[in-house]
């Protein structure tokens, strides 16, 4: 792609050669490879203008810079206000702004996001449509899963648009995206123009980067201002809130075309009907604005679990082009969608074994403690 195309299209400041052919983005100076474009962000420990001569002499094409940072003579340069939205932007417009071909939902919140990405693209891909996924776990175009290997839940911008255009490329109608509060305060969805926005809940976490819960908040809020600012595919841009979490007042002022909410009570749009939990589980119907769902869930017992079905599979019936996706999952109609969730358990979170003939063990993973106060309730 020819730089004068990719900075026009990143509102980007072209200083040198315009014709020169950019064959990919690179962000890590010791990654960089001939004709890519190296794009210097401020990280939280080092700052990539330090390390400008070092990706010129691995064959950068250009470098993409702050507004007043000087660069070497004869280096084609690429100026912005700030590299860091530089990045989500080059990467979306070199890609070829792949999140405007996908019907895209982000998910945010403290716990369960992993859990409901993968819901919510298992519902949309039994539905009979061909989605993709990016999450903690792993990356998956219609049903292939490749693990996520890269030790960050949502990766850096041009890895975020590169598996966009893959999904793109191999028909995918729709996405999810399992979005952090660092990944959204560092802008690497920045450029994904997403219709979806929904929360698990907003508890206390990642106090070493958010200096206060308010703060944190904000971060996770971000998803909603730019679902309400993304570009229009035709469908209304939506919040899917959590009615029964503390975060809900704080979200639900902030303005989008359409919210719809979840929780254990009537208030909520979504709620359950008839729940029963047991020791394998939670069953229950939930009630929708258009009808109720017969929903089957087999994993950790307790009250978070209907939430989390509410919030992932619940949204598959709505928006626009999501509405009506879910008949099949109707109980009694197929095995697909909603109906099959209790065979669905993401790698990697937590998993069910055996304990006994007449008893089972559930092990989280390693690194995350587990909030069981939340999930079983009073």
């Amino acid at each position: 792609m020819r730089l004068d195309e990719l900075a026009r299209g990143a509102g980007a400041a072209l200083e040198g050669n315009p014709e020169v052919e950019v064959t990919g983005i690179a962000y890590d100076s010791r990654r960089v490879g001939p004709g890519d474009l190296f794009v210097a962000v401020q990280g939280l420990r080092v700052d990539g203008h330090h390390y400008i001569a070092d990706a010129v002499a691995k064959g950068a094409a250009a470098v993409a810079v702050e507004a007043t940072v000087k660069v070497p003579a004869g280096v084609t340069a690429v100026r912005m206000a700030s590299t860091r939205i530089g990045l989500a932007e080059l990467s979306a417009e070199f890609y070829g702004r792949p999140s405007r071909s996908l019907k895209l939902a982000g998910i945010t919140g403290t716990d369960g996001k992993t859990t409901v990405t993968h819901m919510a693209e298992h519902v949309l891909q039994a539905s009979g449509m061909v989605a993709g996924a990016m999450s903690t776990v792993s990356f998956k175009i219609s049903g292939r899963e490749v693990d996520n290997t890269s030790g960050q839940t949502t990766n850096e911008a041009p890895e975020v648009q590169a598996w966009l255009a893959r999904m793109v490329e191999a028909g995918a109608a729709c996405a999810v995206i399992e979005t952090t509060s660092h990944a959204l305060v560092q802008e690497r969805v920045r450029a994904c123009e997403f219709d979806v926005a929904a929360f698990t809940n907003v508890g206390h976490d990642h106090i070493d980067y958010h200096a206060t819960w308010e703060d944190y908040l904000e971060a996770k809020a971000r998803l909603i201002d730019l679902t309400a600012q993304a570009a229009h595919k035709g469908i209304e841009k939506t919040a899917v809130l959590n009615r029964d979490d503390r975060s809900y007042e704080r979200l639900a002022g902030r303005p989008i075309p359409r919210r719809w909410t979840y929780g254990m009570t009537t208030a909520s749009d979504l709620h359950p009907l008839e729940l029963a939990i047991t020791g394998s589980g939670s069953r229950f119907r939930m009630k929708t604005p258009a009808r109720p769902l017969q929903h089957l869930q087999r994993a950790v017992r307790g009250r978070r679990l209907p939430r989390a079905g509410r919030a992932g599979g619940g949204r598959g019936t709505w928006p626009g082009r999501f509405r009506g996706r879910a008949r099949k999952a109707r109980a009694g109609r197929s095995r697909s969608g909603l109906s099959r969730l209790h065979r669905l358990c993401p790698r990697g979170r937590i998993t069910r074994q055996r304990a006994g003939r007449a008893s089972s063990l559930y092990a989280g993973a390693a690194d995350r403690r587990l909030r069981l106060d939340g999930a079983v309730g009073p």
